[in-house]
């Protein structure tokens, strides 16, 4: 059955309150014409956007955020499709993906969606005598500095001696939480295959369900040839990622420093 974003009658200056209340089933908009007297606004509510107009046909412009968890994008991506693991000039051996270019891929899915939001998030190992970890620290460092030039939110976690991120993914969980409690979006792409986040996701259909909301929640992740599994996080339509598609969203510039010691 196909998932259709929740219509309600206009709840703000109640300009189209009336007759948007004497529609028996707001939610045929999806499907029908707009019935003869209505407008394109009688049947929303002031906090949707315009819709988008189809022969016969409107689409509700749902809100997305998209959460990427970065260093869990980087392994998939290369266990995926990185044959051989002394070839670092692959692209699939260091985080080559352009955030910005893979929300706008994954976003235009879907019709009627528009990218409301990116959020990611990273462990950034501190500088050290450590030639490795430097550099992966001013890697890092680099990159951040772009995406904060282009208004893309960026979460810096630790990363400990172990090479284990953290507080990154409780962070994720928080701001999915806390962004289904503000209404923020209709849709959450979690770039992600941790399923970890499944208790958030479940949180926020909780949530939602106490605002009379449906969401659409969706976990999207490489798959390929060397992948282990095909399974997204718990409770989200799972989306696999295509080397077609990653190669597509590659990041062309180079955020790397002279490299002084090979990992």
């Amino acid at each position: 059955m196909e998932r259709r974003p929740q219509i309600y009658p206009a709840d703000g200056d109640g300009v189209n309150r009336g007759r948007a209340a004497r529609a028996k089933n707001p939610a045929a908009a999806l499907d029908n014409p707009i019935p003869q007297g209505y407008n394109s606004c009688d049947l929303l509510p002031v906090r949707w956007k315009w819709p988008v107009h189809f022969p016969g046909r409107v689409f509700l412009i749902m809100d997305t955020i998209v959460f990427i968890d970065g260093q869990n994008l980087y392994h998939l991506a290369k266990d995926a499709w990185l044959s051989d693991s002394s070839d670092k000039a692959s692209p699939y051996a260091w985080p080559s993906y352009d955030v910005e270019k893979l929300a706008n891929a994954l976003v235009a899915r879907e019709p009627g969606r528009t990218l409301a939001q990116i959020r990611f998030y990273t462990g950034v190992p501190e500088p050290s005598r450590n030639p490795a970890q430097r550099y992966w620290h001013d890697f890092w460092l680099n990159r951040f500095r772009h995406l904060g030039n282009r208004g893309i939110y960026a979460y810096w976690g630790r990363v400990s001696r172990g090479r284990q991120e953290k507080g990154v993914d409780v962070s994720l969980a928080i701001d999915l939480v806390q962004a289904t409690h503000e209404r923020r979006y209709q849709v959450a792409i979690i770039v992600s295959q941790d399923s970890d986040f499944g208790p958030a996701v479940s949180l926020s259909k909780s949530i939602a369900a106490s605002q009379n909301r449906e969401l659409v929640f969706e976990s999207a992740f490489p798959y390929g040839a060397g992948s282990s599994s095909r399974r997204g996080i718990p409770g989200t339509i799972w989306v696999p990622i295509d080397q077609a598609t990653y190669d597509a969203c590659r990041d062309f510039r180079n955020y790397r420093p002279p490299r002084t010691a090979q990992e």
